[in-house]
């Protein structure tokens, strides 16, 4: 990276102590750098198009229960259609599919929709699932205290995601009711919030398919509440611009 910006003789980079960002110069390059290798993977596409078949890589990203639930079925459409195709598959925090697609590190993104999607993104719409309150099965105070008829929700101690769009669900749900939550702790990642919930620490807020999904399923319990929290929308989100390469649009026509 030095020596790229010597030649450019810009830096392309700000240097903290603890972290590094982009400077304006670099932002530009990082532009540029993706579309020239957006052109060269669709120079390589079209070639192998006209070869009779499609190789490639695709770069996929999407949480871990995505990996298990929704990935195997859609790229094993593709793959069967198009055995040449290469699936790199990178997982996280469902909260940075959208920016991970918009900086042009992957290909494809299998995420829950925000509703509102960013400018240059499309999507297609795999499944829902509700996204739903969850408590310990094992006796304790919490376990008591949402075994009840009625859940006292300004004590019972409450496990939320950081942000992202459960957590936006879960605040839209406690403001129409006036309630101010206590929180017990605000973290990445709903597997991370169901081991908390399991271990008894407070009432989580997952996507039921997380739950399903969950090796800890058997340790917790579904909080019914009327009306319900909002759904997921779970989607195959990809550039528009892409749709021009021909391994994306076999995944998107998958």
């Amino acid at each position: 990276m030095q020596r790229l910006e010597a030649q450019l003789g810009e830096p392309l980079f700000e240097r903290e102590h603890h972290q590094v960002s982009l400077t304006p110069a670099g932002d530009a390059f990082r532009r540029h750098a993706t579309a020239v290798l957006e052109e060269w993977a669709g120079f390589e596409e079209a070639r192998s198009l006209s070869e009779g078949a499609l190789s490639g890589t695709v770069h996929v990203y999407c949480t871990v229960t995505a990996a298990q639930s929704v990935v195997p079925d859609l790229f094993g459409r593709v793959r069967r259609a198009h055995p040449g195709i290469r699936i790199e598959l990178a997982t996280g925090y469902a909260a940075d599919a959208m920016d991970q697609l918009r900086g042009g590190t992957i290909d494809v993104s299998v995420a829950a929709l925000p509703d509102r999607l960013p400018a240059g993104i499309v999507s297609r719409v795999l499944t829902t699932t509700p996204v739903v309150f969850v408590g310990p099965k094992t006796e304790g105070p919490v376990h008591d205290a949402t075994s009840r008829r009625s859940v006292d929700w300004p004590t019972v101690p409450l496990v939320l995601p950081a942000h992202g769009l459960a957590r936006d669900y879960v605040d839209q749900w406690l403001d129409r009711r006036s309630i101010t939550p206590a929180i017990y702790a605000e973290i990445q990642g709903h597997e991370a919030i169901l081991s908390l919930v399991a271990l008894g620490c407070g009432v989580g807020v997952v996507p039921r398919l997380v739950l399903e999904k969950s090796a800890l399923r058997d340790r917790i319990v579904e909080i019914p509440v009327r009306p319900a929290l909002r759904r997921f929308r779970i989607a195959l989100c990809v550039r528009d611009r892409a749709l021009s390469n021909p391994l994306i649009a076999a995944v998107w026509e998958a």
